[in-house]
C-alpha cells in the first residue's frame, strides 16, 4: 500500500511539474506585429530637399513596441557606395493598434543627393520583439 502511494504521490508531482512548464510557454508571444504603410505621394517621386511623409496603421495581438525607418538606394543595396546614410528614424508605438497620418519619416532629403531609386525599409516590432519588415521604394529626381 506505502508503495502505490508513493507511486501516486510521485505521477501527481509530475503532472503538476508537466503543467506548470507548459503554461510558461502558452503565454509567450510569438505573433508578429503587422500594419498598412503608405506614402502620402502616390507618385513616389520625391526632390531634394523634400520630406517623406507616411501614413500608417500598427496592430499586434499583444503590445507593439516601434517601428524602425531605414532608407537605402538601390545601388547600394548592389553593393556600390551609399548614396544617403541617413540615421535610422523611430516611431514609438504602444498598445495594440496605432496610427499615424501624414508623419514625417527620416532628415529631409539632401540637397546633394544622388538621383535614383531608393528603398524605405519599416521594421515594425512588438513588446517580444517579434518583428515584420515592409519596403517602399521611392525615387529622387
Amino acid at each position: 500500500m506505502k508503495k502505490l502511494l508513493k507511486n501516486i504521490a510521485a505521477l501527481i508531482l509530475i503532472i503538476v511539474s508537466l503543467n506548470a512548464c507548459g503554461s510558461d510557454s502558452e503565454g509567450a508571444d510569438l505573433t508578429k506585429p503587422t500594419a498598412d504603410i503608405s506614402l502620402t505621394r502616390e507618385s513616389g517621386i520625391y526632390s531634394p530637399g523634400s520630406s517623406i511623409l507616411i501614413n500608417a496603421d500598427f496592430m499586434d495581438d499583444q503590445a507593439l513596441k516601434e517601428c524602425q525607418v531605414t532608407i537605402a538606394s538601390i545601388r547600394s543595396l548592389k553593393g556600390w557606395d551609399t548614396d544617403w546614410d541617413a540615421e535610422m528614424y523611430k516611431i514609438p508605438l504602444s498598445g495594440k493598434e496605432m496610427s499615424y497620418t501624414s508623419t514625417r519619416v527620416l532628415e529631409d532629403i539632401p540637397a546633394d543627393i544622388y538621383y535614383g531609386d531608393y528603398q524605405l525599409s519599416f521594421k515594425v516590432l512588438d513588446e517580444s520583439n517579434n518583428y515584420t519588415v515592409y519596403t517602399i521604394d521611392i525615387t529622387i529626381e
